[in-house]
């Protein structure tokens, strides 16, 4: 019994050493296991001819996959294919998006501090400028006021648009025009547009075409850019230079489940990531705005009517109340909006001298 026992034991450690060791490679090495790889999907309303989506949205997410060395993808759906530009941001907050790139002034009155950086009255030289406040103004008012509107997503980087013009299809030369006018606006826009005589629509940029095709509305107030993004080109007549009027905000956000299942090293990817493309999504937007009135009227005959001094003065003039009642009104909902707007003068003012050429 004792031999039969030693036997079936000798066998039995020979055949587990066999097994570890058969299990190596020829040198002896042990096979690393393969890093994981995330897959994320990312919701927008632009489509995906949209310069913000071929260009911008691309090399973003093109950076993300090569900084990874390939460990995070993402998939892309734009168009509003998986969620509608005004579902982005709660669809992402659910989880039903891992990503999105989306406008908080699509959902009005759910984050009215932001509202604060489309007020009138800004400098606001161009989208580099509007940008670099927007983000910088976000953490600001984050730390030194101790409020964050996106507190329920991980936000990566804010950006804007800068100056807009309102684009139409019948001329506006002065504020006797505006009177009886359909405007497409949103957010902190909408009141300048209403002490202008107009009436203010607030709709996605995704159906200005259709709302200009069909009549629905007689303008929109919007950057040059969206003429070539959104093919505004081909449903307006006229472009009135409006600059003091306009800026709107974007934020590219996370789920916050996503994020913390992310490891530190591909988090701090993200991290480094958020300055740098806050400059590098406005400068291309500079960029592609450049020529892209000029082109419009060429290719399509559009006119730009530029305001004559004293009219641009009336206008000022008439908007003039628009951030004060913005001001007595949020700080009467318990907000600090006084500060708010004097943080984002501040860094406009910094950003406009900084960014003006």
């Amino acid at each position: 019994m004792k031999a039969g026992f030693k036997l079936c034991l000798g066998i039995f450690l020979l055949f587990s050493v066999l097994v570890v060791f058969g299990c190596g490679t020829d040198e002896g090495e042990v096979q690393k296991a393969e890093p994981q790889t995330y897959n994320l999907s990312m919701a927008t309303f632009w489509p995906a001819a949209a310069f913000q989506v071929s260009e911008m949205h691309r090399l973003w997410m093109d950076e993300v996959e090569q900084r990874t060395d390939g460990r995070v993808k993402i998939t892309l759906h734009p168009g509003g294919v998986l969620l509608g530009a005004t579902e982005i941001y709660n669809g992402v907050v659910s989880g039903v998006a891992d990503l999105g790139t989306t406008c908080p002034s699509y959902t009005p009155g759910m984050f009215p501090l932001t509202e604060a950086f489309e007020l009138p009255g800004y400098r606001n030289v161009n989208a580099t400028a509007a940008s670099m406040t927007i983000n910088e103004g976000y953490n600001r008012i984050k730390q030194e006021l101790g409020r964050d509107e996106f507190d329920d997503v991980k936000v990566l980087f804010l950006w804007a648009t800068g100056p807009g013009n309102i684009m139409s299809k019948r001329p506006v030369r002065n504020l006797e025009d505006m009177s009886g006018m359909e405007i497409r606006a949103v957010g902190g826009t909408i009141p300048s547009i209403e002490r202008l005589g107009a009436t203010a629509h607030a709709m996605p940029m995704s159906e200005a075409y259709l709302a200009l095709d069909q009549g629905l509305v007689n303008g929109i107030l919007a950057p040059n850019e969206t003429l070539r993004a959104f093919r505004l080109a081909e449903v307006i007549d006229y472009v009135t230079n409006t600059p003091f009027l306009y800026n709107v905000a974007f934020i590219k956000i996370m789920n916050k489940q996503t994020w913390n299942s992310l490891p530190p090293d591909i988090q701090s990817v993200f991290d480094e990531m958020n300055d740098e493309f806050v400059l590098r999504y406005s400068s291309m937007m500079d960029e592609f705005s450049e020529n892209i009135l000029d082109q419009a009227v060429v290719e399509r005959g559009i006119e730009v009517i530029d305001l004559v001094e004293e009219e641009r003065e009336r206008w000022l003039d008439r908007i003039d109340p628009v951030v004060d009642n913005w001001i007595s009104r949020r700080e009467g909902q318990g907000l600090p909006a006084a500060q708010v707007v004097d943080i984002v003068r501040e860094l406009d003012e910094n950003y406009s001298d900084m960014y003006k050429n």
